[in-house]
């Protein structure tokens, strides 16, 4: 897929927020599978990288950081909301 696609950048925006939610609450790993799952795509393909595990980790909250994600994330997120 072309990086300049707006589609593309549509796909990364949801990745890295959903991995900013993961990190802000202590997880270090997204769930390849389900990440698919949650863009769409279908189960067939989906469940080919269910055992596959994208690691979290402080280089992420470092980019996380320079872009501002917890603003983005704290911005969306009615006050007293409970996130599960």
């Amino acid at each position: 897929m072309d990086e300049t696609d707006p589609l593309y950048q549509y796909v990364r925006t949801v990745m890295v927020e959903i991995m900013a939610v993961l990190w802000a609450n202590g997880q270090t790993q997204l769930h390849v599978g389900a990440m698919m799952r949650l863009l769409g795509v279908p189960e067939e393909s989906a469940s080919k990288h269910d055992e596959e595990r994208i690691e979290i980790d402080e280089n992420f909250a470092q980019l996380a950081s320079d872009l501002n994600i917890k603003y983005l994330i704290q911005s969306r997120v009615p006050a007293g909301a409970t996130i599960h």
